[in-house]
């Protein structure tokens, strides 16, 4: 075994017959868990604040002025109001939670590579009543990177974004609306693997595998206005003429006769 390999760190990864498949880290679950959390405590937090701007009379006014139903609130009272958010907040979480344990556990990914018998690509299962199975040969693979959002670096996770052929050669959007009708018409492909712990280093074996065919990352590939330019006469040819002159050159002095 070679020094490189010594120093590769391969993905936790389970062989059955299908591939080398992994599955997200139940820190992948916690993540989602709490960001629903956070998000109903905020909503419950802005409830509250609109509770105490309402016990003032201009704010008050203001209010009924802009949005009528909100006479609603003031009717019930902050004591009831707040029962019954807690009480849909909480079958909201119950049943969300539920649905994601649901979800996360069926998600499969898997990354064959060349020593495989089977054709180098990604793999993912995603779903519970519409399943959704992608191949990803390696081939369309142009770029890979990795991400890592607050909650991420919390649970120590991370998610590998895969981007296939099509989305690299597009000429990048200046505007909102040119960014909106990129997104509509681009061909670009992009897969998500979720949640893992050893993020960086399937990010490294995906790269590893796209050399094997000869291909960088995105951003080291020439775009469509680049590779139309090349053409016969370019500064490459034009270089090689140059050192053939000056061999040619270089003879006919020896020989006397000027070029």
């Amino acid at each position: 075994m070679t020094q490189d390999e010594e120093r590769l760190i391969r993905p936790p990864i389970e062989p059955i017959t299908s591939g080398r498949v992994f599955r997200p880290s139940n820190a992948f679950l916690y993540k989602k868990m709490l960001k629903v959390g956070t998000v109903i405590a905020f909503i419950w937090l802005a409830i509250r604040v609109l509770f105490i701007g309402l016990d003032s009379p201009w704010f008050l006014e203001i209010a009924l002025a802009a949005f009528e139903p909100l006479e609603i609130l003031t009717i019930i009272g902050w004591e009831t109001a707040s029962l019954i958010y807690i009480i849909a907040a909480a079958v909201f979480f119950a049943l969300g939670s539920i649905y994601s344990f649901v979800y996360v556990r069926r998600i499969e990914y898997s990354a064959i590579g060349w020593s495989g018998d089977a054709i180098p690509e990604i793999y993912s299962r995603k779903g519970i009543i519409n399943i959704t199975k992608r191949h990803l040969p390696f081939r369309t693979v142009v770029n890979v990177r990795t991400r890592r959002g607050p909650f991420d670096r919390l649970f120590r996770i991370g998610t590998v974004l895969i981007e296939t052929a099509g989305g690299s050669t597009v000429a990048q959007a200046t505007g909102l609306a040119a960014l909106l009708i990129q997104r509509l018409t681009s061909d670009a492909s992009e897969e998500r693997i979720e949640g893992i712990t050893f993020h960086e280093e399937l990010r490294d074996f995906i790269l590893g595998e796209m050399r094997a065919f000869g291909r960088t990352p995105a951003k080291h590939m020439p775009s469509k206005r680049t590779r139309r330019g090349n053409r016969v006469l370019n500064r490459e040819t034009l270089d090689a003429f140059i050192e053939i002159r000056n061999v040619l050159r270089a003879r006919s002095h020896t020989r006397g006769v000027k070029v």
